[in-house]
């Protein structure tokens, strides 16, 4: 590189701004012109420069980011939820809330209804309306200097609309009250972020008396966790007892388990979601799977389709089989 073009280049440097990218490429460049070669170029000198100042900003910046400031769909959940907080009349979103039309591809549960009532006949129908409305309120910000204290409210139904002989009755309704403690972590297992950390406790009824009641209480901890499009729940639960007498459905655990591992997997605006529940028994096994896809139909409502298998998709059918297929509306999503 002749002197002439060299003494050009420690000109040019000197009027750059000190900004720390072009401080970053003005030493590169005073590097390159003790050692580069006379046949090199201005043209290559500045490429060669600029790739590497670029690489070294890039690598600084990827150091600086901390998992908790990414953009990811829990980061903006919380971050609406605290946004929502400056109205203090704002309810927020809990579980999805959807409404679809579901048809049980097994035959109806019709046995607590004949035996509630051995003079009539239940005839239900397989075709019926399932929705599920879920809120929760934030009780205390910052308790004990760390956690978020809430309280929610879910109501899954099951609605026989088509079913006018029987004068349209809703078949359940399943009411599940809830509190619990949240914690933000920024802990990482097997190579999922777990983010959040719940533990509460939750009273779930049906509202009926006699053979058809049906409730249970359980205290239960959630770890949430994500990995790029993929968000988890891990939700282990133990049920507390109650009297023999008072039990309306003393073998709950056997359908429905202990545990209940659910995700979302989203990707542009589609969130395709599952849960699984087993109770880990080989001699007497019964669990329950459900799938769920949602897509976007307008700014506010999504389509909705949902499969569940198993036992316990309501309280009424908790020892049970059902199969059933819906498609509706969903209104909230998971995140």
């Amino acid at each position: 590189m002749s002197i002439t073009i060299r003494l050009a280049i420690i000109m040019t440097i000197t009027v750059l701004n000190t900004t720390p990218v072009f401080a970053s490429l003005q030493q590169c460049i005073q590097d390159q012109i003790v050692t580069a070669e006379d046949a090199m170029t201005i043209g290559e000198l500045r490429l060669l420069c600029q790739n590497r100042t670029a690489q070294q900003e890039l690598a600084h910046t990827d150091d600086e980011i901390s998992p908790t400031s990414i953009e990811t769909a829990i980061n903006k959940r919380i971050k609406f939820e605290k946004e929502a907080e400056q109205n203090p009349f704002a309810l927020l979103a809990h579980k999805p809330n959807y409404i679809i039309l579901s048809n049980n591809l097994a035959s109806p549960n019709e046995q607590p209804f004949n035996d509630a009532f051995p003079n009539e006949d239940a005839h239900f129908q397989p075709w019926e309306t399932k929705f599920q409305i879920s809120l929760k309120v934030p009780v205390i910000r910052g308790l004990f200097g760390k956690a978020d204290l809430f309280a929610g409210y879910t109501n899954r139904s099951f609605w026989q609309q088509f079913n006018k002989v029987g004068s349209s009755p809703f078949r359940d309704s399943n009411h599940e009250l809830e509190t619990w403690l949240s914690f933000n972590n920024d802990s990482e297992f097997l190579g999922f972020r777990n983010r959040v950390i719940r533990t509460g406790i939750v009273h779930q009824s049906n509202g009926q008396s006699g053979v058809l009641s049906r409730s249970w209480n359980r205290v239960y901890a959630d770890f949430i966790f994500e990995r790029h499009n993929w968000y988890l729940s891990l939700k282990p639960w133990w049920r507390i007892p109650e009297d023999n007498d008072e039990d309306d459905n003393p073998d709950i655990d056997d359908y429905l388990g202990h545990f209940e591992l659910s995700g979302v997997y989203k990707k542009d605006q589609h969130s395709f979601d599952f849960m699984v529940r087993n109770n880990l028994k080989f001699g007497d096994n019964h669990g329950a799977l459900q799938l769920g896809w949602s897509f976007p139909l307008s700014k506010n409502v999504r389509g909705y389709v949902q499969w569940f298998n198993g036992y316990g998709e309501s309280l009424i059918d908790y020892d049970s089989y059902s199969n059933s297929l819906g498609f509706g509306f969903q209104l909230a999503d998971w995140l």
